[in-house]
């Protein structure tokens, strides 16, 4: 999977290819344990990156900072209210859920959590 790293950027492909995009928000560096468990459980399947590719779905991974940190408001901007913050955008932009970390899940955790928000099929 080719994972985007900017959050403009995987926004505007999104905008332009039509498609949905699936944005992880997690800490940029170790300070986020959260975030550091759900690396580690996509590493060790590639269930979520399987699905996207076949779905033709768009990934980001946005590093940000700890929120002292958070300059830029990316927290703000997005109504990040923990990490790891999971948002999924329809095809015409529309959020159509978030999540935080998945306790007791694995990767297919966060396949199935896409399929009960994903509304592009009605």
């Amino acid at each position: 999977m080719d994972w985007i790293s900017d959050i403009d950027e995987a926004l505007a492909r999104r905008e332009s290819e039509g498609k949905r995009l699936l944005a992880i928000f997690k800490g940029d560096g170790p300070w986020c344990p959260w975030c550091n468990r759900l690396e580690e459980l996509l590493r060790s399947s590639d269930a979520l990156d399987r699905f996207l590719q076949a779905e033709g779905i768009l990934g980001a991974k946005v590093g940000i900072p700890p929120r002292a940190e958070d300059v830029a408001g990316i927290r703000q901007r997005f109504g990040i209210t923990g990490i790891p913050f999971l948002v999924f955008y329809s095809a015409e932009g529309r959020v159509e859920g978030t999540t935080e970390f998945i306790d007791d899940g694995d990767a297919s955790s966060y396949v199935e959590w896409i399929g009960n928000v994903d509304s592009s099929g009605f």
